[in-house]
């Protein structure tokens, strides 16, 4: 019997954009696009997500690799953290789990990306249990950070779900530690990877039928 499902963040409840944070910083610097990528993307930010890194220290890094003078903090921050937009349909789903599901949300993220996530959606306030790489000191595929979110919750891998949009994570969740898992590439997806596992309750009728007045003649 399932009684926990495991969620990754990115691109399942909520949509993220590198691509803003590229844009706003080229416009600042002048630097191409390319090199920001290769100096913000990979190790320096897999450091930063799991939390050895402060932000004041991954701005400078990054700077030192890109190439660029120092910026001011307030322009580092507003283009790394606000690249996120809520998957409304996927977010409701949440609310028509089967009873006696508990949810954890199980994200590789940053405290910067995790502002800038609860700046548009109360995602943090609709699951049970966080596990989040920065605060756990684990990233993806490190078995470590689903093992915390299983702890939290107090469930077993075999009692457990988890929906990834990454299919070399899906098929690392399902190595170690042994859960069911799926990959998810839209809310529509979501909701049918749920409802084959029996995860969600039928949706409630929205209207009432109309009554007619046994008096009233026929309708017209």
């Amino acid at each position: 019997m399932t009684r926990g499902l495991l969620l990754d963040l990115g691109n399942v409840l909520v949509r993220f954009d590198h691509g803003r944070t590229l844009e706003r910083l080229h416009a600042a610097t002048g630097a191409p696009e390319e090199v920001l990528g290769g100096a913000l993307f990979g190790e320096l930010e897999a450091s930063f997500d799991r939390g050895e890194l402060s932000p004041e220290a991954f701005f400078r890094q990054a700077e030192r690799r890109a190439g660029i003078p120092r910026l001011p903090d307030e322009v580092w921050v507003a283009s790394w953290r606000d690249i996120f937009t809520p998957e409304p349909a996927a977010l409701a789903l949440l609310g028509r789990l089967a009873h006696g599901v508990r949810t954890a949300l199980v994200s590789n993220t940053n405290v910067l990306h995790w502002e800038g996530v609860k700046r548009v959606c109360d995602v943090h306030r609709r699951v049970d249990v966080l596990s989040l790489s920065f605060e756990v000191g684990a990233c993806k595929p490190d078995p470590a950070l689903l093992r915390h979110a299983l702890r939290s919750l107090g469930v077993g891998p075999s009692e457990a779900v988890y929906a990834d949009d990454r299919a070399e994570l899906v098929e690392a969740a399902r190595r170690d530690p042994g859960v069911d898992a799926f990959v998810v590439s839209s809310p529509e997806g979501l909701r049918e990877g749920l409802e084959l596992r029996g995860l969600l309750r039928p949706r409630e009728a929205t209207g009432k039928l109309r009554v007619q007045d046994p008096g009233a003649g026929p309708a017209g």
